[in-house]
């Protein structure tokens, strides 16, 4: 679904988009004419006030004003609903809908100048109650639907906008030189683009050289992806569920089928009769299961305190309580002989990894190191020696956090200098750029 264009540039929003902010708008709009209409003419009010009288022409003018939104609104809907994803001919008379409901916008936004000022100068004296509640309600509800218009009106902008609608117009008139400079303008605004939303979305995170670096590398990899698409966001929503679905009936249709040995689909992988499963009563079988469940604890344990509290949502947080440093001195031995990079000031972390062990009754286990570090490229781990089964035991944490979030993003490949190679060796950029 192409975006639309209005202005003379591309929005990151489809004509087909605009049926549930215009039915929010619609029932909101619905919702204040009849307050209104009950207020204005079932209510009395003091008709020798001039602030009563004042306030109540204003209140019949902004009938006007939620009569036009009510039509716009609704032609708006009724367009939006008409053609199909790739067949957008219908909609084409919605954009010129949406300039009638922006002009009418700016008269709502005269209208809630003029209540601020009537709730400045005749608030304080005027004993009417309806006419105060009255001036507090067309103010609410007008800049309710400001803010919400310049929110959405946010979300939507497309700063690479008006230099898509050039390309777009000077591929049709086939100009090569023209086209190579506005294709290399559009890359370079989409992945400025990316980049703003992807430090917007991580504000909360401290800016260091190396995640700006990798605000670089995702943006300028989301941008050579989209870069010859025209879609808007909700159409990668929809081809996911799309997706999602075709993948279900496409497996449906191959266990329906008589002449396969397919029985059924764990996790994606399909099930047959000769599918080897795992056998509890053979003894190495056995002890290889039990590995796993014991060594899941030291994976498990690497998240730190978040990944505690939420194994034990009840009494967690007592027996981190209890052992902290900053509430007991007598718990500073459970932090003894461990090094410990950059935790937090009562050491949750190291706490929650001790706790891990010590609630499984697991003495053996000693923690001799502890990296809480967390960055761009660099991921939180702990090193500890299991002295019941004579081994050293290095846990590396998984995605946890939104700088864990942008080491995934940073899907690039990488070169491996693998000895004895034969061929190219490629690998995930975000995960092989420590090691390198």
């Amino acid at each position: 679904m192409p975006g639309m264009v209005m202005f003379r540039r591309r929005w990151s929003v489809g004509s087909d988009d605009l049926v549930l902010p215009a039915f929010f708008l619609f029932l909101l709009h619905c919702i204040w004419l009849v307050v209104l209409s009950v207020v204005l003419f079932g209510l009395p009010y003091g008709s020798e006030q001039s602030c009563s009288v004042t306030l109540v022409d204003h209140g019949r003018g902004y009938l006007g004003i939620l009569v036009s939104c009510l039509i716009c609104e609704s032609a708006i809907m009724w367009l939006s609903m008409r053609g199909s994803i790739l067949y957008t001919q219908p909609r084409e008379a919605v954009q010129y809908v949406i300039y009638i409901r922006l002009a009418i916008l700016l008269v709502e936004l005269v209208y809630a100048v003029v209540g601020i000022a009537w709730l400045v100068q005749y608030y304080q004296p005027c004993s009417d109650v309806t006419a105060k509640n009255l001036a507090l309600g067309i103010v609410a509800c007008n800049w309710l639907v400001i803010f919400s218009v310049c929110i959405t009106l946010m979300c939507t902008f497309d700063p690479t906008g008006r230099t898509f609608v050039k390309l777009k117009a000077t591929r049709r008139r086939q100009r090569n030189l023209t086209t190579y400079t506005l294709r290399h303008r559009l890359e370079e605004g989409q992945a400025s683009s990316w980049s703003r939303r992807l430090k917007f979305f991580m504000c909360c995170t401290r800016a260091q050289d190396t995640q700006s670096d990798a605000y670089s590398e995702v943006a300028s990899l989301f941008a050579e992806f989209f870069r010859d698409l025209d879609i808007v966001p909700s159409d990668i929503i929809a081809g996911l569920v799309l997706l999602r679905q075709r993948q279900r009936s496409k497996r449906s249709s191959i266990l329906d089928q008589g002449n396969n040995d397919i029985l059924a689909f764990l996790s994606g992988m399909p099930v047959t009769r000769n599918t080897r499963y795992l056998d509890l009563k053979n003894s190495v079988e056995m002890n290889m299961y039990k590995d796993v469940c014991y060594y899941m604890l030291f994976a498990l344990a690497a998240y730190g305190w978040p990944m505690y509290l939420m194994r034990k949502p009840v009494c967690g947080l007592c027996r981190l309580a209890s052992s902290c440093p900053c509430m007991s001195v007598s718990s500073s031995r459970m932090t003894q002989a461990v090094t410990v990079e950059e935790d937090n000031c009562c050491g949750c972390n190291v706490l929650a990894i001790r706790r891990h062990f010590l609630d499984r009754d697991l003495k053996q286990v000693q923690i001799v190191y502890t990296s809480c570090h967390d960055a761009v490229y660099e991921t939180p781990f702990f090193v500890a020696v299991d002295h019941a089964k004579k081994k050293v035991v290095i846990s590396i944490r998984g995605t946890l956090s939104p700088k864990d979030a942008l080491t995934d993003l940073t899907g690039d490949s990488e070169r491996l200098p693998v000895e004895e190679q034969h061929g190219t060796w490629l690998g995930h950029k975000g995960a092989f750029t420590p090691a390198l």
